[in-house]
């Protein structure tokens, strides 16, 4: 006979439970489509069922053929604690479909969540019937069955782990909390790296690109740094560099890069008799904002910065 042919017809072969069962099948039906068949039977679900045959685990995606199970073959059904549940996580609008054992605990469950949805393990509170999971109990003590669905409540811990980009050259990780001030951040630096951190400018990246310098004084959440961000540091250091004035004369400044542009208005007020207010200054063609440091716009040593009226629509002189 055609050994084609032969694959093609169906026969019989039996399962040994408590009692057999009959199934028709054939030799190219894969193991997982045996369990469907007896699921439909018995109403046991797949992930709670360990078939064996001559002493060999069937598994789920051979044949039948493979394992050599002709007609009126029996094979051995053994029903596991396996079981399929659904974690309903609400905050993210995302629901997933873990295979688990009653066997395992909660915590195990949350690492799981933590693997396949990116959800913190420490950031998980997993309900089930109204009720908190405690991580020490097993899903057997919390009454799930298969096809229960969990819901994972999500809440913000204090901790966080930063990354510190040092100058471009390498990456300081570090453990903080989200109440810690940058000069708490630096401190640690200063102690890990030996980078005084009296010299020390952190930045964080915003949306858009755009990067603030931390303050020493505010705490890591007040300044929006999150969990897993990346935050750039560079070291202070005294630049001079020269501010053309409205009348064209030069002005040589020594100041530090994490001086802000105020500081530099407060600077040319002392040393010309212009009035704040009506004036602002410019580099490589940038208007420069009160606030941030010269390190921002990259100010380098012997360049110049342009003082412009405010609303004079030119463009900036060419630097010299």
């Amino acid at each position: 006979m055609d050994s084609r042919q032969h694959q093609s017809e169906h026969y019989k072969i039996y399962v040994r439970m408590t009692k057999i069962v009959a199934l028709d099948v054939k030799s190219t039906d894969t193991i997982d489509q045996i369990k469907s068949k007896i699921g439909a039977i018995e109403g046991i679900d797949n992930s709670q069922q360990a078939l064996f045959f001559a002493g060999n685990h069937l598994e789920k995606d051979n044949r039948l053929a493979d394992y050599n199970i002709m007609t009126n073959s029996c094979v051995a059904l053994y029903v596991t604690d396996g079981m399929q549940i659904s974690v309903s996580i609400p905050s993210v609008g995302k629901t997933i479909k873990l295979n688990l054992t009653k066997s395992q605990s909660v915590a195990d469950v949350k690492a799981v969540i933590e693997q396949k949805g990116g959800i913190s393990l420490d950031e998980q509170i997993l309900m089930y019937g109204g009720q908190k999971l405690e991580d020490v109990k097993l899903l057997s003590q919390c009454g799930l069955s298969n096809g229960h669905t969990l819901h994972v409540l999500v809440y913000p811990t204090d901790r966080l782990r930063i990354s510190v980009d040092v100058d471009g050259e390498r990456t300081v990780n570090l453990d903080v909390k989200i109440w810690y001030t940058v000069a708490d951040v630096k401190l640690m630096i200063d102690t890990l790296e030996g980078l005084p951190a009296s010299t020390q400018i952190l930045m964080h990246t915003q949306p858009g690109g755009h990067f603030i310098v931390l303050k020493d004084t505010k705490t890591l959440q007040s300044q929006h740094v999150k969990n897993n961000d990346i935050l750039t540091l560079h070291m202070d250091r005294t630049v001079q560099f020269f501010v053309r004035t409205l009348e064209g004369k030069t002005l040589t400044m020594m100041l530090n890069l994490s001086d802000t542009t105020k500081d530099v208005m407060k600077k040319i007020e002392e040393r010309l008799p212009i009035k704040p207010g009506i004036y602002s200054l410019r580099y490589r063609g940038s208007a420069l904002s009160l606030e941030d440091p010269l390190l921002k716009y990259k100010v380098e040593s012997d360049t110049t910065i342009h003082l412009c009226l405010i609303g004079e629509v030119k463009g900036s002189p060419p630097e010299v």
